[in-house]
């Protein structure tokens, strides 16, 4: 089944189309489906992009029954890696593509909500979910953690330390943006313990910026990141991302450069998602900006950033991201795709305990309320379904660009090679997959495509090891195996 990448005016209509085709008829699975297309595969191993991040799904929750699960979680003891997400729901300005902004800024509200946060935070104190053992890293998200004053700013990150238990080692992220990150907020971070700045730079090109209602120009940027880069006591990384109206392949390529020229410990190449309510959607369909990069440019964007960092003897920390020193660790954004548990405060942040994936109240107002009065404010969570801990185990080790099948299926007793064979066994002949050993290896052009093969890989697997549906097609393959049909993956984003 060969096809070519057709261009889709935004994430979603892609998604839909990618469901389409894998869930054919009648919900049935059929193998044809999964392959990808050998004559191009770096531009169109597939129709779209199949979802925002990999993951298996569940039974979700809502409402008190959300809250009653949650709840019964809170005194389990927690093992093994653990992280924490801190939300900040609050932007000076809206940026055309983001699907993260909630609430407006204004110092009354954002103070307000600092002394909500120290609450939540103290919600679960002496609880076993909280307490048991070392968080691992904790990363502020939001929203932006930085517009907070800087007084706020590090009474939260002071709390986190006061009641939470993290480890020695603790990696603790302040996520944000140039744009009034004075230097008085730099020096209260630093000072209440942050030992990372992850920014969204996003492109230097300043008439990007300003199409993106971005707010700051090239040479502040520049200017800013060195000063905090010069205090040398943290990480600094910064986001980039691919794809913009307007941007070209040597704009992208002027970005890598001004990148790479700066002290910084860390880059993060994101191509850009163009989804149904954003801003830019709109902007684009009225005919006020040109359309953005399509499938093929952005995979030659990805592929000029993995040849561009090769050269420049980065390190390769995942598909997406590189470190140039060993200050930058990674350990969020890694462990954060794995089945580890992430701990959530603040309103709308996402967390995971024991497989539920869970997000905290969106309203601003509710939430506050339900902290008030004691309640840990939780809006939806998704129950685990069978094999969880094998499936995430499986998209983690996808995002790395690289998987050990024999490896991972023996440490869950699944033997997984066999199961995985007619999909992936294409994959290879079409260019995405290499063998090395027992270890199957992306190109580059699987790299660019590794968050579909990993869901669809996830599917897959799934699909034969539950048991869901009597009407799938067997693969002759696969020994025998029922093929069952899955229940459909979700594209919204969201964190951890």
């Amino acid at each position: 089944m060969e096809h070519a990448a057709k261009p889709h005016a935004t994430f979603e209509s892609g998604a839909r189309a990618m469901m389409e085709r894998i869930d054919g008829k009648a919900g049935e699975l059929h193998v044809e489906a999964f392959r990808a297309n050998a004559a191009d595969p770096l531009h169109a191993a597939f129709p779209a992009k199949a979802i925002v991040h990999s993951g298996p799904s569940g039974m979700p929750l809502a409402g008190e029954a959300a809250e009653a699960a949650l709840e019964a979680l809170a005194d389990r003891p927690r093992s093994g890696k653990t992280l924490a997400y801190i939300h900040v729901p609050f932007c000076e300005t809206r940026c055309l593509y983001c699907m993260f902004y909630q609430n407006p800024l204004t110092e009354e509200a954002a103070h307000r909500y600092a002394d909500a946060l120290v609450r939540d935070l103290e919600l679960w104190s002496g609880r076993a979910a909280q307490e048991s053992a070392p968080i691992h890293a904790v990363y502020f998200g939001g929203g932006t953690p930085t517009a907070l004053s800087s007084a706020d700013l590090k009474r939260s990150i002071e709390a986190v330390r006061r009641h939470l238990p993290l480890a020695n080692d603790c990696e603790i992220t302040i996520e944000g943006r140039i744009h009034n990150f004075t230097d008085e907020k730099m020096e209260a971070a630093l000072e209440a313990g942050a030992n990372r700045f992850s920014l969204g730079a996003q492109t230097f090109s300043t008439d990007v910026r300003r199409s993106m209602m971005r707010v700051d120009d090239r040479e502040t940027m520049i200017r800013r990141l060195e000063k905090l880069a010069g205090y040398d006591e943290a990480a600094v990384v910064i986001d980039l991302i691919y794809g913009f109206p307007g941007q070209s392949m040597d704009v992208w390529l002027d970005d890598l450069r001004t990148a790479s020229s700066l002290p910084l410990d860390g880059v993060d190449c994101y191509q850009l998602n163009v989804f149904e309510r954003s801003p830019l959607a709109r902007r684009i369909a009225a005919g006020k900006l040109p359309p953005a990069a399509d499938t093929a440019m952005k995979a030659d964007m990805f592929a000029a950033s993995v040849e561009f960092f090769t050269r420049a003897n980065w390190r390769r920390l995942s598909n997406n991201h590189w470190g140039r020193t060993h200050r930058e660790r990674n350990i969020y954004n890694e462990l954060g795709k794995s089945a580890c548990d992430c701990l959530a405060f603040g309103s709308g942040a996402g967390g995971r305990l024991f497989g539920a994936s869970f997000m905290l109240e969106r309203g601003l107002a509710e939430w506050s309320a339900r902290v008030e009065a004691g309640r840990k404010p939780v809006q939806f969570l998704t129950k685990p379904g069978p094999w969880w801990t094998l499936l995430r185990s499986l998209t983690s080790a996808m995002e790395s660009g690289a998987v050990n099948l024999h490896a991972l299926g023996s440490a869950f007793g699944v033997d997984l090679e066999p199961i995985a064979r007619p999909v992936v066994d294409q994959w290879i002949e079409a260019g995405l997959l290499v063998r090395r050993g027992e270890w199957l290896l992306q190109t580059v052009a699987g790299q660019y495509w590794h968050v579909t093969l990993a869901q669809l890989l996830m599917r897959w697997v799934s699909a034969q090891i539950v048991n869901e549906s009597p009407k799938a097609h067997v693969h002759p393959a696969v020994n025998g195996a029922s093929v069952m049909h899955p229940q459909k993956m979700q594209a919204a984003e969201a964190r951890p």
